[in-house]
């Protein structure tokens, strides 16, 4: 299992506290966050970063940005500005090493047969203007808000399946959508996503919104996922927005549940 964690979701700006706090746990990678980065570019400096990850042997990943952000956007400035954005990110991951970024997939905001055409061919215009630059992109479901361009685990497949791309699981948003519509969302988007699932986001809610708590609080049971985790070659990230404590009480508890597993 190759566990690491979010900082910027954790709430943790020191990045050399973030690397320590990795080391301590043995985790793999630390998640970095290019909207922090893009904001105040001297805390995740690639100098920093590559000199953190030789010193602990602590790799990364990277959250590409998505506030203020539409890769799906109708809008020919703002969808341009996105893939600019995305770029700019992509380059910076491949500097620091990371091993792959995850991106989101837009928002839609006009919800009509022509509008919805639209917004699936800037997205697409979008995502080719991302290939070959940088790290693997993972794509990340979200389905927590209305404006959400992408509704269903077979959308975001299709989608990945048509450039080339990995997804991105996020346990806590599938928890909140299957909490909503009364279905079991995160085995749904298991069987769907299959082999282009190459990262995954772990933490606790209790089905109504995005509260980030830690891994073994909430609604959300990951023991029937713990040979899934155990086994699941890519990377898993502990999204916890309860700080180092949460974060550690989080390894701990995927490393009992996966060690569980006979």
């Amino acid at each position: 299992m190759r566990l690491g964690f979010s900082p910027m979701t954790a709430r943790m700006l020191d990045v050399e506290a973030a690397f320590r706090l990795a080391s301590e746990l043995h985790l793999d990678f630390v998640e970095l966050s290019f909207d922090l980065h893009e904001v105040l570019p001297t805390l995740q400096a690639v100098e920093r970063i590559t000199d953190l990850t030789r010193a602990t042997g602590v790799g990364t990943t990277l959250h590409l940005s998505y506030v203020d952000l539409n890769l799906a956007s109708l809008m020919p400035v703002a969808r341009a500005a996105a893939v600019d954005r995305t770029i700019q990110g992509l380059e910076y991951a491949e500097r620091v090493g990371a091993t792959c970024g995850v991106l989101h997939t837009g928002q839609h905001y006009l919800r009509h047969p022509q509008a919805d055409a639209l917004a699936t061919g800037a997205l697409d215009a979008s995502l080719q203007a991302l290939a070959g630059v940088g790290v693997p992109i993972a794509l990340e479901n979200l389905v927590l808000g209305a404006e959400d361009f992408l509704r269903t685990p077979t959308e975001l497949r299709d989608l990945a399946d048509r450039h080339g791309l990995g997804t991105c699981l996020d346990f806590g948003h599938a928890h909140v959508q299957g909490t909503r519509e009364g279905s079991d969302a995160v085995a749904g988007y298991l069987a769907a996503l299959g082999p282009t699932l190459a990262h995954l986001h772990v933490h606790g809610n209790h089905g109504a919104s995005d509260e980030h708590l830690a891994s073994d609080q909430g609604t959300l049971e990951y023991a029937p996922f713990a040979t899934f985790l155990r086994d699941f070659p890519g990377t898993i990230c502990l999204e916890i927005g309860t700080g180092a404590d949460g974060v550690r009480a989080s390894t701990t508890h995927l490393r009992r549940l996966v060690e569980g597993v006979a």
